[in-house]
């Protein structure tokens, strides 16, 4: 099996935990969700669901990073979107998948039934409103990709994706990139040799320093600011 249940104990121990701290905040509805839902485990490379597979489950990333990815009809591999904790897999309740999800790295995931999650809309629109929202921030950050890849030349991307990756770390100038340099080239749609050669060449500036190969710290976030639009 690609993805492996938890045992029932695991998995209800970090619902209990997750009703805990929904309690304290309001979450639009999640912790009803979570409550219908089973942890998974997905092994690093290995694929949550392939294109054109039938979708009959939903997801949330607990742990470690997934990405979207398609093939081209040349043969080449395009990755949509990396896909991090909090990030919602498969709301659009099609039919069949339109691409496929693999994990960057080892991978915990919250499972749903459609059926159930659509059945827990009826009962709780909050419920709907709160995924909704999550739908729309899917389709912004899609927009924002085309204008990445239609408009920006190598510099300003590489630059764009560390940005947007610090932001959505929320630890500040220091973050990880869990997936490898080929992976953010078919994202960006940029070579292997490209995407390496711009972070050395940020980084013989000043403007990063990158602690390991998956630790980045922004030096000068002003600077890349300034890259990332040209300025």
């Amino acid at each position: 099996m690609l993805a492996t249940v938890l045992h029932p104990e695991t998995a209800a121990a970090g619902c209990l935990a997750a009703e805990v701290l929904a309690a304290a905040r309001d979450d639009g509805g999640l912790s009803a969700l979570d409550r219908i839902g089973s942890v998974i485990t997905l092994r690093r490379d290995r694929a949550l669901f392939r294109e054109g597979d039938s979708a009959k489950d939903c997801h949330k990333v607990l742990t470690g990073a997934l990405r979207s990815c398609r093939l081209l009809p040349d043969g080449r591999r395009h990755i949509g979107e990396f896909l991090l904790p909090g990030d919602f897999i498969g709301l659009d309740l099609d039919a069949t998948r339109r691409f496929t999800a693999e994990a960057v790295s080892d991978a915990t995931l919250m499972r749903y039934p459609q059926v159930a999650v659509e059945r827990l809309i009826q009962q709780q629109p909050k419920l709907g409103k709160r995924l909704l929202a999550e739908v729309w921030n899917g389709l912004s950050a899609a927009q924002a990709q085309l204008l990445l890849l239609g408009r920006k030349n190598a510099v300003e991307r590489v630059a764009s994706f560390l940005l947007l990756m610090a932001q959505r770390a929320g630890d500040g100038d220091h973050f990880c990139l869990p997936m490898t340099r080929n992976d953010i080239a078919d994202h960006l749609g940029l070579t292997t040799e490209t995407v390496s050669r711009t972070f050395g060449q940020l980084k013989s500036q000043g403007v990063i320093r990158l602690a390991a190969s998956s630790q980045v710290v922004l030096r000068d976030r002003v600077e890349l600011e300034a890259l990332a639009e040209a300025a």
